[in-house]
């Protein structure tokens, strides 16, 4: 069987967040795994592929187990076809998002908080929250503690070997992987990011920003299928809900602006203060707050009637806190599906870099979201999960009137995707 091998380089455009053994942390030794490149190309072999098999699921799975391998037994070895090695190119340096500083407080140092590194944003701080430190851990760290880190200017050769009968199917999904999808942890938000560097030695010419768009349509028409996929399966749709910002000069520039608009959209408030920023232009917490039946007075009066959350269109779980509760709103509670806490969000932004600097892509996944939840969502209170309220995301048109932020549109997605 005639085999067909590819040495292809890259290089992180952004921060890589974890991607090691241990969830959201950088393994010392191997930087970057095989296994978890073979987990992304599996994935996106799905994505662009999944649609020739008419939603049969067991089908589908059946051709990518032949294609990238299983767990096999002494009846039915299932080997992959598909043959990686990593090396690793340049390991890159480890860098501190935040770091812990005093609190001021009435003119005195107050308890240790966290705040993005001063000298140079290593990440977005919106992205990279998870990486914040505790407030236990910052009790027991104290100011200056040693916070957790990102892994910067990584750089690896990718040598993948497979049949040539294979070629357009594998070819498929290294070209999603690196346009759509990243390495390690939270890609989604844009860490780590891939740029092709070269393929058997020769480098990548990468097209002007201006033409980006249309390389990406182009491509999803050379490897998405059309078809029906099986459902709950995330896929790229031939015609996708998409938008290329204007060129920024670096990747990093493009991956600040991406995360920016997403958190003023997600956390719009009226107020023009950052110590008083408003109450949320969101209807969550007018309903959270009425079915908890708990409001502080500040808040008697509701700011909004739609009795919905469509913020759960970003992805699963999202936990509410009232800085207001010791004065009597709501304790913190967790919106997630009724039989699953996880949803991973359906859109990506992350940076592409290009000759002339870099773009920023924003891209929703079809077949994932919370449409595809089978039993709907909840609202639970934090640490007590037997205290629970069944509630609703998707919203009406008549309802998206009465949203400020979504100007009438249902889609929140594509509302968001007005500001970019």
């Amino acid at each position: 069987m005639p085999l067909v091998t590819q040495v292809r380089s890259y290089e992180l455009i952004t921060p890589l967040f974890g991607g090691g053994v241990e969830p959201g942390e950088t393994d010392p030794v191997t930087i970057i795994r095989g296994p978890a490149i073979r987990g992304q190309l599996r994935f996106w072999w799905r994505a662009c592929r999944g649609g020739r098999f008419n939603g049969d699921l067991a089908a589908m799975k059946e051709a990518e187990d032949k294609l990238w391998g299983a767990a096999s037994t002494e009846k039915k070895p299932m080997p992959s076809q598909v043959e990686i090695v990593i090396s690793i190119e340049q390991s890159g340096e480890d860098e501190h998002p935040f770091e812990v500083v005093a609190g001021s407080m009435e003119g005195r140092k107050g308890k240790p908080k966290p705040k993005p590194k001063a000298n140079e944003i290593v990440a977005p701080a919106y992205a990279a929250f998870p990486l914040q430190p505790s407030e236990k851990e910052m009790r027991a760290g104290g100011i200056g503690m040693q916070t957790k880190t990102v892994r910067t200017k990584v750089r690896f050769t990718l040598k993948i070997t497979y049949p040539e009968k294979r070629r357009e199917e594998v070819e498929a999904a290294l070209w999603a992987w690196e346009t759509f999808g990243g390495i390690g942890a939270r890609t989604r938000r844009g860490f780590g990011a891939l740029k092709l560097v070269s393929v058997d030695g020769r480098p990548v010419t990468p097209p002007r920003a201006d033409e980006v768009e249309a390389k990406i349509r182009e491509g999803l028409q050379k490897y998405v299928v059309s078809g029906t996929w099986p459902a709950g399966v995330p896929h790229v749709s031939l015609n996708p809900r998409m938008k290329v910002t204007d060129r920024h000069a670096a990747p990093k520039a493009a991956w600040e602006y991406l995360i920016k608009r997403l958190r003023d959209f997600r956390q719009s408030r009226p107020g023009a203060s950052t110590k008083q920023p408003g109450r949320s232009r969101w209807p969550e917490p007018d309903e959270i707050r009425r079915l908890t039946d708990c409001r502080c007075d500040r808040h008697a009066k509701p700011l909004s009637t739609v009795r919905k959350f469509p913020r759960a269109a970003f992805g699963l779980p999202i936990v509410f806190h009232f800085k207001d509760e010791k004065i009597g709103d709501p304790y913190d509670t967790t919106l997630q599906g009724r039989d699953y806490e996880r949803l991973a969000s359906p859109l990506i932004l992350r940076p592409l870099a290009y000759a002339d600097g870099a773009v920023g892509l924003a891209v929703v996944l079809e077949g994932t979201g919370v449409a595809v939840l089978p039993d709907g969502l909840i609202l639970r209170k934090k640490e007590e999960a037997d205290i629970s309220w069944p509630v609703e995301a998707t919203i009406e048109a008549h309802e998206a009137q009465k949203i400020p932020l979504l100007d009438g549109i249902p889609d929140v997605l594509q509302a968001f995707f007005k500001e970019l």
